[in-house]
């Protein structure tokens, strides 16, 4: 090899080491720039919430207190969003199909869920097939809270639960409870109830006859008819038939006393503070995995919605109790929420599913 020969591979080599270096220099800065532009973009689709309509979940029939709290706030976050806030029903199973419905949607914000309760929570425990859980959902906000009573026929002598208990140890077959559906919340209150009697000298041998309705109008109805003499009922939905004496209202299931109804004492008052936190909080959540800074805008949404005297007052007439619970406490409620009454079920014996 002579000597021009060997100075043109070296000059060659040199080159292509060069363009090598250059080429990986170029590759590099191209992905850098890739990266930036894609985190810039997720940053701008974040910052661009929301850029078309929402649409709200209620997993009940319109019409009901859930549904008109929903359809109340719509317009007021769209008037904080700038979209269109659309309400959606649909009713089945309890709650899961609404649920599921939600849970399976895209986490982007545009998909969210009301419900009254934690019952989406433990639906799994009662449902074959039905997967999701609490940490299948994102919360939001708590907006308002529904109280459960115990209502009586307005021909039974008891006016207190003490009494009410003790007239139907003295009268097995003249006294029957019936709730809204069975493994609803309100079935659940009455398991605890039985859970607190059983576990009581004074009521020994007590048998709580349970008789399931398909929803609170037939509850109310046959408990106006004397079909039944006892319901555990939502407040809101049953203030309305109060007019006469075919119904009275013994006991609140919560800590302080409904101030629409200030007579009538809290179960706790009544020897039975284990009913008291059985205040079912209206929340609105979202998929798991969407992002946070979506789900503190939404929050931000209702916080300002609910801050509106006219939504107060429209609340209030609806006999639910309005009030702003933020993410952080929505989460711990529902939690906790779902390990009591999930408890409740495994005692009832009423747990179908693993």
């Amino acid at each position: 090899m002579n000597r021009v020969t060997c100075q043109t591979n070296y000059v060659s080599l040199a080159l292509f080491r060069c363009a090598f270096r250059f080429g990986r220099l170029v590759l590099g800065t191209i992905g850098a720039l890739c990266l930036a532009f894609s985190a810039s973009g997720a940053g701008a689709a974040g910052e661009d919430f929301p850029n078309k309509p929402i649409t709200l979940v209620v997993p009940f029939a319109a019409g009901g207190s859930l549904d008109l709290t929903a359809r109340m706030l719509a317009p007021k976050m769209r008037d904080f969003l700038g979209q269109p806030v659309v309400v959606l029903n649909k009713p089945g199973a309890g709650s899961s199909v609404g649920a599921r419905a939600v849970a399976t949607a895209n986490p982007d914000g545009y998909t969210l869920f009301v419900a009254s309760g934690s019952a989406y929570g433990y639906m799994h425990l009662l449902l074959p097939g039905y997967t999701f859980q609490l940490k299948d959902f994102a919360p939001i906000a708590g907006i308002a809270t529904n109280t459960s009573v115990f209502a009586v026929n307005g021909d039974l002598p008891a006016k207190a639960l003490p009494e009410l208990l003790d007239y139907a140890q003295k009268n097995p077959s003249k006294v029957n409870f019936c709730t809204t559906g069975a493994n609803g919340l309100n079935h659940l209150q009455l398991e605890q109830l039985r859970s607190i009697v059983n576990e009581r000298g004074r009521w020994k041998g007590l048998v709580l006859t349970h008789v399931p309705y398909n929803g609170v109008a037939p509850a109310v109805a046959a408990l106006k008819a004397n079909d039944v003499q006892v319901c555990t009922l939502p407040f809101s939905s049953i203030v309305k038939n109060l007019d006469g004496n075919g119904i009275r209202i013994i006991a609140v299931m919560r800590p302080e006393r409904l101030p629409m109804i200030a007579h009538v004492p809290t179960t706790g008052e009544q020897g039975f503070p284990e009913l008291d936190g059985n205040e079912a909080l209206v929340n609105v959540v979202a998929p798991a995995g969407t992002p946070s800074s979506i789900l503190a805008r939404l929050e931000e949404a209702l916080r300002k919605s609910l801050e509106d005297p006219k939504i107060h007052e429209r609340l209030v007439e609806l006999n639910v109790q309005p009030t702003f619970v933020n993410s952080t406490s929505t989460k711990e409620w529902l939690e906790q929420d779902v390990r009591k009454l999930s408890a409740t079920l495994r005692n009832a014996g009423l747990v179908v599913s693993k």
